[in-house]
């Protein structure tokens, strides 16, 4: 059985899903509810059952859902992150993946979604339901494609080319024999990109390509 803690600022609102979440056909724990972001934090802080999912709104009064989130992942990454929000904007939602949540159902969805959701994240899955998936890919892609127009603005075609397969973990040696370039060539390739971005090693410059989306995970 799930252990939920549910986050939104409307105490009638919270009422509802917890009986729903209590009392549905697909009942969960309900280890706390609480109306801010402060609140929810000092939950996590203090000695009471940890939950396995935090089931989060968005808007809340003392601080954004996507703050908390962001907090969250940090300091407790094995708890999961479901957002249950009206809030559907191209930013918010790109923001949020970009966060790492797990899973967003709709206020507007239908109780069996919650539900659905709950139980594709808890076996370690994500859950976005079918119109906000569909959104994303669409932003995702977009995304990418924006991202690695700024790329080949600032790097060369093989500097690309040595970037994502720097990415895919590939050694100087197996990157050269694939480019058909030397490894010395590589390495000046290397150099130059690490020049470009301020960084010294190839650890940071994976993380650089994942997070402009230079490379699909």
């Amino acid at each position: 059985m799930a252990k939920i803690l549910v986050v939104d600022d409307h105490a009638l609102f919270r009422l509802g899903v917890c009986t729903a979440l209590k009392l549905g056909e697909h009942p969960s724990e309900v280890v706390g509810d609480v109306g801010t972001a402060h609140e929810c934090l000092e939950y996590l802080k203090s000695d009471a059952p940890k939950p396995d999912i935090l089931l989060l709104d968005i808007i809340l009064p003392d601080e954004s859902g996507e703050e908390v989130a962001r907090k969250v992942r940090k300091a407790y990454p094995r708890v999961k992150i479901l957002i249950l929000s009206a809030e559907t904007s191209e930013e918010v939602l790109l923001n949020l993946v970009e966060t790492g949540i797990n899973g967003f159902v709709s206020k507007e969805s239908v109780q069996d979604e919650l539900y659905i959701a709950i139980n594709i994240i808890m076996n370690g899955g994500q859950y976005f339901g079918r119109d906000i998936d569909s959104l994303l890919k669409s932003l995702m892609s977009d995304a990418s494609r924006n991202e690695r127009q700024r790329a080949k603005s600032i790097f060369s075609e093989r500097e690309l080319i040595v970037i994502e397969l720097c990415s895919e973990g590939y050694p100087t040696k197996i990157i050269s024999d694939k480019m058909g370039i030397s490894p010395r060539t590589v390495d000046a390739h290397k150099a130059n990109i690490f020049a470009k971005l301020g960084i010294t090693n190839t650890v940071e410059l994976v993380r650089y390509a994942i997070k402009h989306r230079l490379v699909k995970l």
